[in-house]
C-alpha cells in the first residue's frame, strides 16, 4: 500500500501521467495504464480498485495538495469533515449551473470517475501563491429567479470569460459555521485563484448564490473594485416561481440558518410567510449596499440583449461575431434547459396567490422591490427574458 500511495501522489501532481490516463475510454482501460504507471502488473483488478478507492478518502499532504495547483479543480466542500474533493476540469464552464458542469467533467473521463482525491481545507493554505491570483472581472447577485441564469449563461458564450455559476465549494465555505471570518477570506480568495488558474486568458464571472449577498462585507472587502451586477424582479413573481419549485433557501434549510436570521424557520409560520421573510431580508440586504459607478442595478423586466451587452462591457469582456451569435441563441432559450425554447409564463405566475395572500405580498414587499428598481430614465424596453420557472 506504501508504494501505491507514493505511485497515487506522484499521479496526482504530474501532467504527463494525468494526460496518458485521461485517454482511458474504460475503467479496464485506465486500470492498465495505472499498472503500467505504478508497476503493478500482478495486481488484480479489485486489488487496484479497493487500493483506490482507500487512497481516494486519504486527506492528502500538504505538499501534494500544493503539487496539485493548477492542474486540479476543487469540486465540492464538505461542511462536516472540512475536506475538499477535486476532480479534473473539462474546458471552461457553459452550462446554466456550476454542478452541472462539474457532472461534465465527471462524464467526460474515466479518470474522474476512478480518481477522486481529497484534501483537507486548511491545505488551501499550502496552496495559496503557487497560483496567480486573480482579480475577477465581475460579480452577479441577485434575489433568485431574475434573469440571473440567462445573464451568467449568455457570459459564458464569450471567448475570454469563464463563468462559475452558483459554485457549490465556493457557497459551502461562505456557510461553513465553523470557519472564521479570517479562514473564509483566504479560503474564497485561494479558491477562486485556484479555479481561474485553469482557464489562463479567461476573465472570471462570479454569479453568487442568493444567500451569498449576506456575505457582501467580506466579499467586498476581498474585492473592493470588482464591478457587480445586482438582478431583482417583482416580488409575486419570484415567490409564484419558488411555488412551483423552491429554491435551497426557500425550503427551510437549516443549514442556511447561520448565514442570516431569517433563514431560520419560524414557530407558527405558514410556508408562504416563511418565504416572504426570505426575501425581505434579502431585498433589505441589497438596499443597503452602498451606491458607486461600479454597481449596476437591473430588474428582471428590464434584461433584454442590449442591457446584457452592456454588463459584459462592464465586466470588461470583449465580443466576437461569433460570440455575439452564440449569446443572441441563448437569449432564445429557457436559461435552465438550454436547447428548449422559452415560453412566457407571467400569466401563470398572476394567478398563483390568492387575493389575500398577494396583498400581504404586496405590503410587506413592493416598495422594498420599487426602491432597487433603476430610475425610469435608466431603464430600457421591457423584454420577456428566457428565464426558467
Amino acid at each position: 500500500m506504501l508504494e501505491l500511495r507514493q505511485s497515487y501522489h506522484t499521479l496526482l501532481r504530474s501532467p504527463a501521467q494525468l494526460a496518458f490516463c485521461w485517454q482511458a475510454q474504460s475503467v479496464a482501460d485506465l486500470l492498465a495504464a495505472l499498472r503500467t504507471l505504478w508497476g503493478a502488473a500482478e495486481a488484480s483488478d479489485n486489488a487496484l480498485l479497493q487500493a483506490i478507492d482507500a487512497l481516494n478518502r486519504e486527506t492528502l499532504p500538504d505538499d501534494v495538495a500544493a503539487d496539485m495547483a493548477g492542474i486540479w479543480l476543487p469540486r465540492l466542500y464538505r461542511v462536516r469533515s472540512q475536506r475538499l474533493q477535486w476532480c479534473l476540469p473539462d474546458g471552461p464552464a457553459t452550462e446554466p449551473f456550476h454542478d452541472e458542469y462539474l457532472i461534465r467533467c465527471w462524464r467526460s473521463t474515466t479518470l474522474n470517475q476512478l480518481i477522486t482525491p481529497t484534501t483537507s481545507v486548511q491545505s488551501l493554505a499550502a496552496c495559496a501563491g503557487r497560483v496567480p491570483g486573480a482579480q475577477p472581472a465581475g460579480f452577479i447577485f441577485h434575489l433568485s429567479r431574475c434573469g440571473s441564469t440567462l445573464l451568467s449563461g449568455c457570459l459564458s458564450e464569450l471567448d475570454d470569460a469563464v463563468v462559475f455559476s452558483e459554485s457549490p465549494v465556493l457557497t459551502e465555505v461562505l456557510v461553513d459555521p465553523a470557519l472564521s471570518p479570517r479562514d473564509k477570506r483566504a479560503h474564497v480568495q485561494c479558491l477562486i485563484d485556484l479555479k481561474a488558474s485553469l482557464f489562463p486568458g479567461r476573465r472570471v464571472v462570479i454569479k453568487w448564490n442568493a444567500w451569498d449577498i449576506f456575505q457582501w462585507a467580506l466579499l467586498r472587502g476581498l474585492y473592493p473594485a470588482v464591478p457587480v451586477v445586482v438582478l431583482v424582479r417583482d416580488p409575486m413573481e419570484i415567490l409564484a416561481s419558488h411555488h412551483a419549485i423552491a429554491g435551497r433557501h426557500m425550503s427551510g434549510d437549516p443549514s442556511l440558518a447561520c448565514v442570516a436570521p431569517v433563514f431560520s424557520a419560524s414557530r407558527g409560520a405558514t410556508v408562504l410567510d416563511h418565504r416572504i421573510g426570505v426575501l425581505e431580508g434579502l431585498l433589505q440586504a441589497m438596499g443597503a449596499l452602498e451606491e458607486s459607478p461600479a454597481l449596476a442595478r437591473i430588474d428582471y423586466s428590464q434584461l433584454h440583449g442590449e442591457t446584457i451587452r452592456h454588463v459584459a462591457s462592464m465586466f470588461g469582456l470583449r465580443f466576437s461575431a461569433e460570440g455575439r451569435l452564440r449569446m443572441e441563441q441563448r437569449m432564445q432559450s429557457n436559461a435552465k434547459l438550454p436547447g428548449t425554447r422559452f415560453e412566457p409564463d407571467r400569466a401563470r405566475k398572476a394567478g398563483v396567490f390568492s387575493a389575500d395572500e398577494g396583498q400581504i405580498i404586496e405590503q410587506r414587499l413592493s416598495a422594498l422591490h420599487q426602491t432597487l428598481v433603476p430610475r425610469p430614465e435608466q431603464r430600457t424596453p421591457p423584454f420577456e427574458v428566457a428565464h426558467a420557472l
